[in-house]
């Protein structure tokens, strides 16, 4: 099954409610993504996630996880190459589960509010695959401690610099395609 939105299912089927384990593969984490899902689920409920930083995370999110969050939360970074992989994983009471394979990452636009897809299984077969492949990239990911933190918070800076101006770049060539070609819109 085709879902756009993921704040649907979410909320209105009461996923993260009855969620006993949360297993999450994302390209990026924001506080705000993370709380959506964390708020809403029950405080017993452990989670683990898997992110590359190739799209900036925020450091003030990894640190509130590692301080706030241990022996409930655990996350891993995947360093090795880009990871731009999104996957939500859901284990529900009476052995039940549903899985989110898609585009749309741990964000508030990746879940509710970016034109994102989804296919949704709850084939056990699947869901048991999309685990496996899970478990590959978070136990070969490092381990999220404050000497991590400490240093990508200093090259944090320079990514989300880099991805602004790419954002910009890419705004300013839409303008140039959609509105046709001037020379004097070059800079």
């Amino acid at each position: 099954m085709i879902t756009k939105k993921l704040a649907v299912p979410f909320i209105n089927d009461k996923l993260l409610q009855q969620a006993e384990h949360v297993t999450i593969a994302t390209a990026a984490l924001s506080e705000a993504g993370f709380d959506f899902i964390r708020s809403r689920i029950p405080t017993k409920t452990k989670m683990e996630i898997v992110t590359g930083l190739d799209v900036p995370t925020a450091p003030e999110v990894l640190r509130r996880i590692w301080r706030n969050y241990q022996g409930r939360i655990s996350l891993n970074i995947h360093t090795q190459n880009i990871f731009h992989a999104n996957v939500y994983i859901f284990d529900l009471p009476y052995r039940k589960a549903v899985a989110f394979v898609g585009s749309g990452q741990c964000t508030l636009d990746g879940i509710k509010d970016n034109e994102e897809l989804f296919y949704k299984t709850t084939d056990a077969k699947d869901i048991e695959n999309l685990k496996s492949w899970f478990i590959g990239y978070y136990e070969f990911g490092e381990p999220l401690n404050e000497n991590f933190i400490a240093a990508y918070e200093k090259l944090y800076p320079t990514l989300k610099q880099r991805e602004f101006d790419s954002k910009r770049d890419q705004k300013d060539f839409f303008a140039l395609t959609t509105a046709g070609f001037h020379w004097d819109q070059l800079k």
